[in-house]
């Protein structure tokens, strides 16, 4: 049942009670039912009349009724200054913000409220904003000069010279060497150097015939194809045994490799080539087409190349914060820091927006606004006065026939 009703339900059973115990005699339980039942008649009268004023105007009473709208400026300041400065000081906000562990809030939010995901999805979507707005073509040609400059600072002869260094190292040296030894067993079998290989003794064998008649004769035991397949056999294996770590070859081929590489490291026109080379690349690349292609499509686009980095490195850190109580204190500090700034700063904002949502408001929708806000409670009090009322009426009504009896002794 609703209060109303029931400080209604009081107050109607109050007035049933006075007419249904009027006249019932003079004894002592029907006098003071009687007198209490008129008692809490009256109070619930008076708190209903009461209640009524303070949001109209009860039975057409206008003298000292409808205080709300009456009152309307007073009593609105009252309760800015009540909500500004007592309910939502600036002590009473601090003292609720120091009495939380923002710290450890944040460690429960980001550990089991889902809060890491929000975070990094957050920092995702803001950079990817960020990212959209680029002017891709404008940022490519303000870089343009930059990237041109740092490509002429490499040092890309030093770097040459310095991977020429780790070549005359002896596992690198006897690896390229092994290489190289089994790129010439496969090159040796290829139909290319088989060809070459017979035209070069087909020349040998007509410069070497001449006009000789002896060494035709001799050399027509032994065609072209006998000569290339000796030949291919014997360098086979040569070159296989060359592959072998205690033969000889394989160490004069080891050591001929690293004089090699020594003498072009000290080569200065290898140095000369590649500074031109180096140059004349730089000058014939756009790198400002680059710039933009690469802002385009793999800062921006559908898959932005720094996307995984971004969110290994918020992982990292959000996995740094969880387990350093440290760092906790650190960000429970200054957020209780900002927080006082900002309360410090905007406090005064407090009564004005209170201010300004009361002043948005008609006369009208001010009292439901109050009304509905205080209606339970103000409704208990017409029950409470009910009540109060009847068991005072009735303790005045017994002090009262005693105070008779004992006079009349």
């Amino acid at each position: 049942m609703r209060k109303e009703n029931q400080a209604n339900l009081a107050l109607a059973v109050s007035v049933l009670g006075v007419i249904g115990t009027a006249g019932q005699g003079t004894s002592l339980f029907a006098a003071t039912l009687h007198h209490g039942f008129l008692a809490a008649t009256i109070g619930g009268l008076a708190d209903w009349f009461a209640v009524k004023a303070i949001f109209g105007r009860p039975l057409g009473i206008s003298h000292r009724t409808d205080i709300l709208r009456r009152n309307r400026g007073r009593i609105m300041e009252s309760l800015v200054r009540f909500s500004s400065d007592d309910l939502l000081s600036k002590k009473n906000i601090m003292d609720v913000v120091e009495r939380e562990k923002i710290g450890e809030l944040l460690v429960e939010y980001l550990q089991h409220r889902g809060g890491r995901e929000r975070l990094i999805e957050a920092a995702v979507d803001i950079l990817r904003h960020v990212a959209s707005d680029v002017d891709s073509r404008h940022i490519s040609k303000e870089l343009a000069p930059y990237v041109i400059q740092a490509f002429h600072a490499l040092p890309l002869e030093e770097s040459f010279a310095e991977l020429l260094d780790v070549l005359t190292e002896e596992p690198h040296a006897d690896r390229i060497f092994n290489i190289l030894i089994r790129m010439g067993l496969q090159l040796i079998q290829t139909q290319v150097f088989q060809d070459m290989l017979r035209e070069n003794i087909a020349s040998i064998r007509t410069e070497y015939e001449g006009d000789g008649m002896v060494r035709a004769f001799v050399l027509s035991f032994f065609d072209d194809e006998m000569i290339a397949a000796w030949l291919t056999a014997r360098l086979e294996e040569i070159l296989r045994s060359a592959m072998v770590t205690d033969d000889r070859r394989h160490r004069e081929g080891v050591q001929a490799l690293v004089s090699f590489v020594v003498s072009l490291r000290s080569d200065p026109s290898l140095y000369e080539a590649l500074h031109r080379y180096k140059v004349h690349v730089i000058e014939h690349i756009d790198v400002e087409s680059i710039l933009f292609d690469f802002i385009e499509h793999r800062m921006k686009g559908n898959h932005p190349f720094w996307v995984p980095y971004v969110k290994e490195l918020l992982n990292e850190k959000i996995d740094l914060f969880v387990h350093s109580e440290s760092w906790q204190n650190r960000a429970d500090r200054w957020m209780k820091d900002l927080a006082a700034e900002e309360v410090e700063k905007h406090h005064g904002m407090i009564a004005s927006f209170i201010r300004e949502y009361l002043n948005q408001k008609s006369d009208d929708e001010l009292i439901s606004f109050v009304e509905g806000k205080v209606h339970t409670d103000l409704q208990m009090i017409r029950v409470n006065g009910a009540i109060v009322g009847a068991f005072v009426g009735m303790a005045l009504s017994l002090v009262v026939t005693f105070a008779e009896r004992m006079w009349g002794l």
